[in-house]
């Protein structure tokens, strides 16, 4: 159930909940950008209907944090304003209630809260803060990891693979998926001609699972010198060194002595999954697909005591946000930049315009759609919109949308596939 616009206050938020006023999300919101899922929460107080008030009051300050870390640029997080339970409240449009559980004086529940859009854009922009809100289209993430031996794609040990697939869930605004590693994905494409990259191969493997986009991350770890730290804590520690049923010296390091027994010649894959203090990581991100290449890399240095998974993981959030950041970077709304643009919209009947108004409204760069001919074949549609022409292109993209030139001016179609008023998809120009 959902809870409009609930939070002007506690005083008014806590009649809301004991008069139990309730309405329901529109299905349209569910999609949105400025919806937030999956917050958790858990409080405890004299009673349940307390507990309740103050898990979510947390919950809508939490759902806000993780709103503004997939809107904002990385860069104008620390610019963000510090805004009270009120001001949070003001900017919210209702909740879902996915589960719960209530006892006399504990409340838990994973929440859905909504946020109304204008509001938000105006906390924003009267603050100066970039921020994008369109969705990228999902991307292929090839990840590639080599501890020393050569690069490793498809074949054990899969750490890096494994570090992406239990990565956390996608809350920002670009979707990354995996290729399964079958022996299709083999045959298609190798851990060199990834590395490389070859364009033709990745835009094949791309093809296979319906993008148009696919990002190499390569993972290389080169671990610290283990004999040499292994000598300086002996020296520094010489206490600690035991004597085993043989009579060779147990110094205590599970590692050391593994090296110890089997010699120097100890394989940095072997040693790799554990502790990797002091090593270092080598990310390259190549990305690749229709818009072109981009090449980014970043060096991350293994932490007192965190381990190889641990490291990965942390190495997975940074590929994460390097992608995510070219495309807010590209996708950045530009309010001080408005222009219009003529179009005409082909259709194979009057009602399909009605759903073809609300795709375009639901662009972010679009400000109004005026209607300035309409005839049983075609519109004539005067869009005002933020940013240039190609970030224009680039939202109806994502929406699978286009807009191609021609004698008669720009003209809106889809990709292959076009909607009819009834719903149903036909081949071709955008019909309705």
């Amino acid at each position: 159930m959902i809870l409009p616009r609930l939070f002007h206050g506690f005083a008014v938020f806590a009649l809301l909940l004991a008069v139990g006023i309730v309405t329901v999300l529109h299905g349209a919101r569910a999609d949105s950008v400025y919806t937030v899922r999956g917050i958790a929460v858990d409080s405890s107080a004299a009673s349940a209907a307390e507990a309740r008030s103050i898990a979510l009051a947390g919950g809508q300050r939490a759902a806000f944090d993780r709103l503004m870390t997939r809107l904002v640029l990385s860069e104008d997080m620390v610019i963000l304003p510090n805004l009270n339970d009120a001001e949070i409240a003001r900017i919210v449009d209702g909740y879902e209630i996915d589960k719960e559980l209530v006892s006399s004086t504990r409340y838990r529940a994973q929440l859905i809260f909504g946020f109304n859009k204008n509001k938000v854009r105006k906390l924003l922009r009267q603050r100066k803060i970039r921020f994008a809100e369109t969705r990228s289209r999902e991307v292929l993430v090839v990840a590639v990891f080599d501890s020393g031996g050569g690069g490793v794609l498809w074949q054990e040990p899969g750490d890096w693979r494994s570090a992406w697939l239990n990565r956390p869930a996608n809350e920002g605004l670009v979707p990354f998926i995996l290729p399964l590693g079958d022996v299709m994905d083999m045959g298609a494409l190798s851990a060199a001609e990834a590395e490389a990259p070859s364009r033709e191969a990745l835009m094949a493997l791309a093809e296979r699972y319906g993008v148009d986009e696919a990002v190499v991350a390569v993972a290389s770890l080169k671990l610290a010198d283990l004999t040499a730290e292994s000598d300086l804590s002996t020296e520094s520690d010489s206490s600690t060194v035991d004597a085993t049923a043989d009579g060779t010296a147990d110094t205590g390091d599970e590692s050391a002595d593994l090296a110890a027994a089997e010699g120097s010649d100890l394989s940095a894959s072997r040693r790799a999954r554990g502790p990797v203090e002091g090593a270092n990581l080598q990310l390259t991100v190549h990305r690749v697909g229709v818009a072109g290449e981009h090449m980014e890399s970043e060096l991350l240095r293994g932490a007192p005591g965190e381990s190889q998974a641990d490291l990965l993981a942390r190495a997975v959030g940074r590929v994460i946000a390097q992608v995510e950041g070219g495309w807010k970077q590209a996708n950045m709304l530009r309010f001080g930049r408005e222009n219009k643009l003529r179009i005409i919209v082909p259709l194979a009947g009057l009602p399909g315009w009605v759903e073809m108004r609300r795709r375009l409204s639901d662009l972010a760069v679009v400000i109004s759609i005026e209607l300035t001919a309409l005839s049983r074949d075609q519109a004539e549609v005067l869009l005002n919109y933020l940013g240039e022409t190609e970030q224009l292109m680039l939202g109806l993209e994502q929406s699978d949308l286009a807009l191609n030139f021609e004698d008669r001016g720009w003209v809106l179609q889809t990709e292959g596939v076009a909607m009819t008023g009834d719903g149903q998809e036909q081949q071709g120009e955008l019909n309705f």
